[in-house]
């Protein structure tokens, strides 16, 4: 279980992923439980929602996934190593922050504050990148869970919304970057590497172009849960009616 605390508002949000244990605090603390598989696991005192994400069992060699790749991501991957793009992991939370908040205001999503830097401070969090003469391209972060054995893609950006750069030439570095990470990871011994849902946001409709890409690298859709407590509910709401 990867344990993460949130400050929103007056709030502090625990958000714990791949695993639930019952706490008695959660009868009145704001908690969520995300990322949960087991169906017939007993739940108390909360909402259970359930959602979809694209998975990859890295259960074969790097060379056997890499084979099930489509073959438009291996020519991707391909020309992306041939024009010098280099891949590599580095957990600098205010290095990555910065660079996504720059694609996060031109694509016009919420940016992380800098001031939150804190919360990825945990050993479980950690990020790439893909570099273009020394030039950042993109960048992924994620949680690696070695208990449950997943790998969970999170928060990514690029500069493929940038005018002075070539979208194909990202989206090449981002495919590349993938099969980095997927490589790495595999080798580390995880089971699966978790691609995330294809959403437009939580409670937002689907995007099966989405879904496409990650099923372009032999990924498949599962369905998974979120399970929230009373009081995280209660604190939605009041988000809500603030925003509102």
């Amino acid at each position: 279980m990867i344990t993460i605390k949130k400050k929103q508002f007056f709030f502090t949000i625990t958000e714990k992923w791949f695993d639930y244990k019952f706490r008695w605090s959660d009868l009145f603390l704001p908690v969520c439980y995300r990322g949960l598989r087991e169906n017939d696991q007993r739940l108390f005192f909360g909402v259970k929602k359930y959602t979809k994400t694209a998975v990859l069992a890295l259960d074969k060699s790097i060379d056997d996934l890499y084979a099930n790749f489509l073959g438009s991501v291996k020519r991707d991957i391909k020309k992306a190593t041939a024009e010098g793009v280099e891949c590599y992991f580095d957990n600098n939370r205010e290095k990555f922050i910065s660079f996504y908040n720059q694609f996060a205001k031109v694509k016009g999503l919420s940016q992380i504050d800098i001031s939150r830097a804190d919360e990825y401070g945990i050993p479980e969090w950690t990020c790439s990148y893909a570099v273009l003469n020394g030039e950042l391209l993109v960048a992924h972060s994620y949680l690696e869970d070695k208990t449950s054995g997943i790998v969970r893609s999170m928060e990514s950006g690029s500069l493929r919304l940038d005018e002075q750069h070539s979208s194909r030439q990202i989206a090449q570095a981002n495919k590349l970057l993938h099969y980095h990470d997927i490589k790495a990871f595999t080798e580390r011994g995880l089971s699966y590497y978790d691609f995330g849902g294809w959403q437009a946001s939580e409670d937002g409709h689907y995007l099966p172009g989405l879904l496409e890409f990650k099923e372009a690298f032999g990924a498949y859709p599962i369905n998974v849960y979120n399970f929230f407590t009373y009081a995280y509910e209660l604190k939605e709401k009041v988000k809500k009616l603030r925003q509102s």
